[in-house]
């Protein structure tokens, strides 16, 4: 806008005023055009009625003849320019329609298209989530067919994050329903979050060598001798099914060569993070080749951290054959700006609470102090322990630990680059944003401000992405902080359905608070009608 206003009598303060506000109206007229709101509109708003229409329309007359408007054009095309751009790159990078929206299927410049779907199947108190991946092509009539039918039977790639409940009748019941739909019996990946029996007492049933899925490969956290014992005391104290039991104690005395017994290409062995969680000692161990893909279903490769695209993560070889790794992420269908991410964390148990653990075991049955590390290297020694002895080490774990819960695998499973891809969901609102990421916790601990900045501090990259959450150990409110809210996820979801009363699963105050923050509570319980089910079309453009 031109400074330097000539006015037909500068000494007149009323003409002076009635040229101001026209220079103003002018603005406004050419804001207008292009689809922008001024400033000075509210200004014209108060000075107008301080001027007669008579002198106004003077003074606009004479100021439209003499106002120099270009850089205010100039200045108007550049604002409309950045908002049409970043309209844009909103649209298309990152829009979230139902599938009844008119513009969810014009995708003609899709690059990559995968069909998800997940399911957290309602077994009762445990845990038993499913999630599929397709490569849908470009056809539209797939894309829409995929939304209404079950992914199971289809899916390229189907990984499953825990597999147990309490009792186990009802992961029996939804696993023999998988296996029936899988007519492959592929199971691509298996992730165990920690070593409790409700969360993986059905996986002898999914993993049958007759009647059950074969897995290819098996991803659980490094579990040193103390923490499978203090896996196997907190639930030592309840008992469940014989065959529930037995299970448990070999996963607990042997996890490795147990899991091995089920024949899977690979089990993939994921430490802490930190070395001060336990992560020194894998570097002690003989190197081996990283986790790869096998020769069948949806390709994928692994990567150390996503500030390292390429690099394949630093692998050692355990004793009993594993691969172990400190951080891993797993691309599945990965391409240059596509793919879907699994990306595991593991949560260790407090070294002080290990040793107070230790030392609790060592007084109830009367072992030398300090002979605790010792003596649990030994298999007949770990067998006995949970076996003879699993009143004495319950007792010690209710002393060390109370109510906290011990090391834990978490699992993010998303899109690997959200902010390229673009999402068309089953019975949704409209959204800005492509947000279908998954969160599951296990038995996470989020009461520490610390395990919460590490857990977030690992996931940086995703938790902005992340629509679904699994609260830790079924909504207990000894796991989780409501002031301390881990991720601003749309939907919270607790798998619970206590057999015991004094559980309080999910805890009152944690829904309380959900709600309160605007984000929706679900629990799934026993019934098949509380089965959460999540489907989408996911797909990056060009």
């Amino acid at each position: 806008m031109n400074d330097a206003i000539s006015y037909a009598d500068s000494n007149d303060k009323k003409w002076s005023e009635a040229c101001l506000c026209a220079d103003l109206y002018i603005t406004v007229e050419i804001a207008r055009t292009y689809g922008l709101k001024a400033f000075a509109e509210d200004l014209v708003d108060l000075l107008k009625p301080h001027i007669s229409d008579e002198l106004f329309d003077q003074a606009l007359s004479f100021r439209r003849r003499t106002f120099d408007g270009e850089e205010f054009h100039r200045h108007c095309r550049q604002v409309r320019s950045k908002r049409e751009q970043q309209v844009a790159r909103l649209a298309a990078q990152t829009a979230r329609l139902p599938s009844s929206h008119p513009r969810a299927w014009k995708r003609d410049v899709a690059n990559y298209v995968l069909g998800h779907h997940r399911y957290q199947l309602p077994v009762g108190q445990g845990g038993f989530n499913v999630g599929t991946l397709r490569d849908l092509g470009r056809n539209e009539a797939i894309w829409r067919a995929s939304l209404a039918s079950d992914a199971i039977p289809s899916a390229d790639f189907i990984y499953v994050y825990d597999c147990g409940s309490d009792p186990i009748a009802g992961v029996i019941q939804s696993v023999r329903s998988i296996v029936a739909r899988r007519l492959s019996r592929r199971l691509d990946m298996l992730f165990v979050s920690h070593f409790d029996r409700d969360h993986i007492c059905g996986i002898p049933y999914l993993l049958h060598e007759k009647t059950g899925l074969r897995v290819d490969t098996i991803v659980m956290p490094y579990l040193d001798d103390t923490d499978r014992i203090i896996a196997f005391a907190r639930s030592g104290a309840t008992s469940g099914e014989r065959g529930a039991e037995r299970f448990h104690e070999d996963a607990v005395v042997d996890p490795v060569g147990t899991m091995a017994r089920f024949g899977p290409r690979q089990i993939v062995v994921v430490m802490p993070e930190s070395e001060d969680e336990g992560g020194s000692g894998l570097f002690e161990l003989p190197p081996a080749e990283p986790p790869r893909s096998g020769p069948d279903g949806m390709p994928w490769k692994c990567k150390g951290s996503a500030r390292e695209r390429s690099a394949p993560p630093p692998a050692r070889r355990t004793p009993e054959g594993a691969t172990i790794v400190q951080r891993i992420e797993f691309e599945i269908a990965a391409g240059p700006h596509s793919g879907w991410l699994l990306k595991p964390y593991v949560k260790r148990a407090s070294q002080q609470d290990r040793e107070a653990f230790c030392a609790a075991v060592e007084v109830l049955l009367q072992w030398p102090k300090g002979s605790f590390q010792d003596k649990v290297k030994i298999e007949k020694e770990r067998r006995g322990l949970v076996t003879k002895h699993r009143m004495a080490v319950s007792r010690a774990y209710a002393w060390a630990f109370g109510d906290k819960n011990e090391t834990s695998l978490s699992l993010y499973s998303g899109p690997a680059e959200p902010h390229t891809a673009g999402a068309v969901l089953r019975n949704s609102q409209m959204f800005a944003s492509a947000r279908v990421g998954w969160m599951g916790t296990g038995d996470t601990s989020f009461k520490d401000p610390l395990a919460v900045h590490r857990f977030q501090h690992h996931y940086r990259d995703e938790l902005d992405w992340v629509t679904t959450f699994m609260l830790p150990h079924h909504g207990s409110a000894h796991n989780f902080d409501p002031s301390l809210f881990v991720v601003d996820a749309e939907l919270w979801v607790a798998a619970a359905q206590p057999i015991h009363l004094h559980w309080k699963h999910p805890a009152p105050e944690i829904i309380k608070a959900i709600k309160a923050s605007g984000a929706r509570f679900r629990r799934v319980g026993s019934s098949p009608k509380s089965l959460l089910e999540e489907k989408m079309v996911v797909f990056w453009p060009r």
